[in-house]
């Protein structure tokens, strides 16, 4: 893809004590859309509200979504910046998205939580598909370990350490994890 150079020249608000033929003028109106344009679009040292507002705006979709950074979390624990002694899981607890529900149904009064799943014949094969590949890991999961630590190659395509026991933990995995591209 093509990076695309913007150069926004630096532009001040024109003069607000002129008269009101002046302010009807095309070229006082484009002083003051160049001035809004170099407002907010300048990206000189660290005042460029644009994309400040649009950086903070997406790390709080992250937050929203239980998708964060955990960095700021491994420096904290780290102890001189070795984490080798910790077996921790580092995935983020999705706490803030329940609250986020809470406080959008209390704003917007919505009575019921939509969930999309796909009914057509092609996902409905690919989803058999998956549930069938998943379920035949979940079988052979003892006799795929010996060959991971045979060979070294690792033929699971799902984490073992992720894999259902059950068939009843075979459907919530599949209702949770599995979401096709299209839903």
């Amino acid at each position: 893809m093509k990076d695309v150079k913007v150069n926004i020249k630096s532009a001040a608000f024109p003069s607000q004590f002129v008269s009101d033929a002046e302010k009807e003028t095309k070229e006082y109106g484009l002083q003051i859309g160049q001035a809004i344009q170099y407002e907010w679009f300048r990206r000189d040292g660290s005042g460029y509200r644009f994309y400040n507002q649009f950086r903070n705006f997406h790390r709080l979709r992250l937050y929203a979504r239980g998708e964060q950074s955990v960095a700021k979390y491994k420096n904290e624990i780290a102890v001189d910046g070795d984490l080798s002694y910790l077996n921790l899981d580092w995935t983020p607890v999705p706490v803030i998205p329940k609250f986020v529900d809470i406080v959008v149904n209390g704003m917007s009064d919505r009575l019921f939580k939509v969930k999309a799943y796909a009914q057509d014949a092609m996902s409905q094969s690919k989803r058999s598909k998956y549930q069938d590949m998943v379920e035949a890991q979940m079988v052979a999961k003892d006799f795929l370990m010996d060959v991971q630590q045979q060979s070294g190659f690792d033929p699971f395509t799902v984490s073992p350490d992720q894999l259902p026991q059950t068939d009843e933990e075979l459907s919530l995995y599949m209702q949770i994890n599995y979401k096709p591209s299209i839903e």
